[in-house]
């Protein structure tokens, strides 16, 4: 795992190999039909998510392959970006969507903070894009905003990126005439 610093945020930028990305292509393609009943718009007519039908998809579509890579990697980054290394995922509080991004469909600048107590890690696994259908810009802090430029992530098959969850980002447009899927998830960890 790749950690970007933007004083004092930090991004985390992983690949899967070939062979999960084979998994979890495997597991995504036969759980399509289900998937696809939870989708609505949920962000502007261009963007499908899971999001408002579901907060779970890793749990309700049986994702495992998905969902391992993932939290092997949210607990790489904390023991990587952390000097206490001693934390665990809360399942209780993970959430976890599908988005389906169309032609002109794009996010604004948001975050995800939850007020919560511990580490909130947020982030992005990219399973169908064309690498130019909307880059994913992570800001700095607002104290550091003037000494960093946006860090700017083009979109990959099987690149995850993590950072916390209470960092802004935003999608830029999809200008293409393919749908980007990606899932993007919040866990927290704590003692």
């Amino acid at each position: 795992m790749n950690i970007e610093v933007l004083f004092p945020t930090l991004v985390g930028i992983s690949k899967a190999d070939d062979a999960i990305i084979y998994a979890i292509n495997d597991e995504v393609l036969r759980r399509k039909e289900d998937l696809n009943r939870l989708l609505s718009h949920s962000w502007g007519d261009n963007v499908l998510s899971s999001f408002n039908n579901e907060k779970n998809i890793f749990a309700l579509a049986g994702l495992l392959h998905l969902r391992k890579f993932i939290e092997e990697s949210v607990l790489q980054f904390v023991h990587m970006t952390r000097r206490d290394k001693d934390w665990k995922i809360d399942h209780q509080y993970t959430q976890s969507w599908i988005n389906v991004t169309k032609k002109f469909g794009y996010q604004e600048r948001h975050n995800h903070d939850r007020n919560v107590e511990g580490v909130p890690i947020s982030g992005v696994y990219y399973f169908s894009t064309n690498q130019h259908d909307g880059e994913l810009a992570i800001f700095p802090c607002d104290t550091q905003y003037k000494q960093f430029e946006n860090y700017v992530i083009e979109p990959e098959v099987g690149k995850l990126v993590l950072f916390r969850s209470d960092v802004f980002h935003r999608v830029g447009p999809n200008l293409t005439d393919t749908d980007r899927v990606s899932f993007s998830f919040n866990y927290l960890l704590n003692k």
